[in-house]
């Protein structure tokens, strides 16, 4: 197969002929003589576009890759169509640009980063992600501090506003040997090398199957919007172009709404948030302070015949549930305890005993209740999944 999309990553459309054609599990799949459609390879969903046919454009979804030059000497891929086409069709094939372009420049921007990263740093990219959905990941082998992570973002603009020429180039192995440059796996067959930089300055070449833009300046921006620490290294999420710009006019419109509900400029929202995160919290703890003492006086009010197990959705907090725990265990022998949180998302509890063996009680929960938590002396604590009338009926029970 004439693998267009590797030569010219702006060609939206071409003339060829099927090759092949099959059904596999109730799917239409046909071969390409020509394609101008990357496939499900690298990190990157295939591209979809559509096959004109007798004059009818038939949906492709999908490109499967199931085998490259590295192991058979040629690329087989298939192509998943909404409806079959017949061996030795004269077909058009026609990409989805917006979307091509789209990846083309996010994939691009990954190569930036990446190549600065390893280039400032000697860290390698180990692992990368190019969905249409999530932002782009690409997973450093060693860790990088937010500062660091925020200079790369800078230097790699720097890079896009320099239009820097992207180009593929295809050394043979006595060439490559000379070359540095990056791969995240042993490559058997043809390497094929992106290289962003002129004759004066090299930014990155790293081995890459996809397409990419031409020159560095079509992908606009290249916007971090995330860092985690990840098996041992880095790992960034990034957008890029389009997407970026979308991301951020979405954060700002979310920061324009909160300085109206605030009444505010921007720059003082952060701390309004902070004084009405104090003031939340400092309703918390009254609201919990009151409950406490409203469950205190029903403890008091309790007979001794009185199941004393308080299962309840009201908001009490870890203090609130050891204090009423020690209520009513130093009023009630035999087992006490407390359950809070909801039918719908479990409970948190404190139950045991003043004068009897929490182990027991400890087992028969992990039994009935599929219970967590543990615990020594006189009270376990833990959680559990279980509706308010299960929990009572089990202890009850006991």
């Amino acid at each position: 197969m004439n693998k267009l999309y590797e030569t010219n990553s702006y060609m939206t459309s071409c003339a060829t002929i099927v090759t092949d054609s099959t059904v596999i599990d109730g799917k239409n799949y046909i071969y390409l003589k020509d394609s101008i459609f990357f496939p499900n390879e690298g990190g990157q969903y295939a591209d979809t576009g559509y096959i004109e046919y007798n004059g009818q454009d038939i949906k492709l979804t999908d490109g499967i890759l199931e085998s490259s030059e590295a192991d058979a000497k040629e690329t087989i891929i298939r192509y998943a169509v909404e409806e079959a086409i017949p061996v030795n069709s004269n077909v058009i094939c026609k990409l989805d640009w917006n979307k091509r372009f789209d990846r083309m420049q996010n994939h691009s921007g990954e190569h930036i980063i990446s190549g600065l990263i390893h280039n400032i740093y000697g860290y390698d990219n180990v692992g990368f992600h190019l969905s249409d959905d999530e932002p782009v990941t690409l997973n450093i082998n060693k860790p990088l501090s937010r500062e660091q992570i925020m200079d790369i973002e800078a230097k790699a603009n720097s890079v896009i506003y320099a239009n820097f020429p992207i180009t593929a180039s295809y050394p043979d192995k006595a060439a490559l040997s000379s070359i540095d440059y990056r791969s995240k796996i042993d490559i058997l067959g043809q390497v094929r090398l992106i290289t962003i930089g002129n004759e004066n300055e090299t930014i990155d070449i790293c081995a890459c199957c996809a397409p990419h833009v031409a020159h560095t300046g079509e992908i606009g921006i290249i916007k971090v919007i995330n860092s985690i620490n990840y098996k041992g290294g880095t790992q960034i999420s990034i957008l890029c172009g389009r997407r970026a710009i979308e991301y951020i006019n979405h954060n700002l419109s979310i920061i324009s709404d909160l300085g109206t509900m605030f009444t505010t400029h921007p720059d003082n929202i952060c701390a309004n948030v902070k004084t009405l995160r104090e003031e939340l919290n400092d309703c918390k703890a009254k609201i919990s302070e009151l409950k406490e003492r409203e469950y205190i006086q029903m403890i008091n009010n309790m007979c001794i015949d009185d199941l004393h197990i308080i299962v309840t959705e009201d908001e009490l907090t870890a203090g609130n549930m050891k204090n009423l725990f020690n209520c009513l265990t130093e009023k009630f022998d035999g087992y006490v305890g407390i359950f809070v949180g909801s039918d719908t998302d479990g409970y948190r509890y404190n139950i045991g005993s003043r004068n009897l063996e929490t182990v027991r009680l400890a087992e028969h929960m992990r039994n009935a209740l599929q219970a967590k938590g543990g615990g020594s002396g006189c009270m376990i604590q833990g959680k559990v999944n279980a509706k308010k009338d299960d929990i009572i009926r089990t202890l009850t029970s006991f």
